[in-house]
């Protein structure tokens, strides 16, 4: 009885959350242009004008999350996660940029006002999701489940990359929004693999060593 309670409890606590998400979703395409010009006309100014685009740049191509995932392999202590990072990276690619991007095929914001952007070349991929938001966020949330500390930091340079999107008037909010929720699925799969891969490697050296 306690066991079918705590899965009825589960249940509905995944209904919730999956509602949530949906209704989060909708609230963010409904306000979408909203969004992009209200940040335009109220955040937009000279300093940011320069600093926003020199840091939005480090993430094209996942530039600057290869070299920390690469970084992370030098030390014993952060090796494995470095492993990891680089593995969400290359899924990343995978389900983002290849699958995603062009089956949605979602057109970008600066293809229907080309003269707002002005700080960025206009991209020629598709939009939804975005590539900085997912390969970003994939790192912090890989980082975050093997070191909390570290984690957070990684999270909010994450979230920093998302604005820059929003600020640069490449992305829709729903395109970051949708790059949170892709990186949360890519980290989930990469954690369930390393969880079912790592014994076996572990194992396997054990035995090499043995001989």
């Amino acid at each position: 009885m306690l066991e079918t309670n705590e899965k009825q409890t589960k249940t509905l606590k995944i209904i919730r959350n999956s509602l949530l998400v949906v209704i989060l979703g909708l609230v963010l395409w409904a306000l979408d242009f909203n969004i992009l010009f209200w940040i335009q006309n109220l955040i937009r100014n000279d300093v940011f004008d320069v600093i926003i685009p020199f840091y939005t740049s480090l993430g094209e191509d996942g530039i600057i999350w290869i070299a920390f995932g690469l970084i992370l392999l030098i030390p014993k202590k952060y090796r494995k996660t470095g492993v990891m990072v680089l593995a969400a990276l290359l899924v990343m690619l995978v389900v983002n940029n290849i699958v995603l991007k062009n089956l949605i095929a979602r057109p970008r914001p600066c293809w229907t006002y080309p003269e707002m952007v002005q700080l960025v070349h206009n991209p020629s991929s598709y939009s939804f999701p975005s590539g900085h938001t997912t390969s970003a966020f994939a790192v912090a949330f890989t980082v975050f489940s093997q070191h909390k500390k570290l984690g957070k930091v990684i999270i909010v340079m994450a979230a920093i990359m998302a604005f820059t999107r929003l600020y640069v008037f490449v992305h829709f909010p729903t395109d970051i929004y949708g790059g949170i929720l892709v990186a949360a699925a890519i980290t989930t799969f990469v954690c369930f693999m390393e969880k079912k891969i790592s014994p076996r490697i572990t194992e396997f050296l054990q035995k090499r060593t043995n001989k």
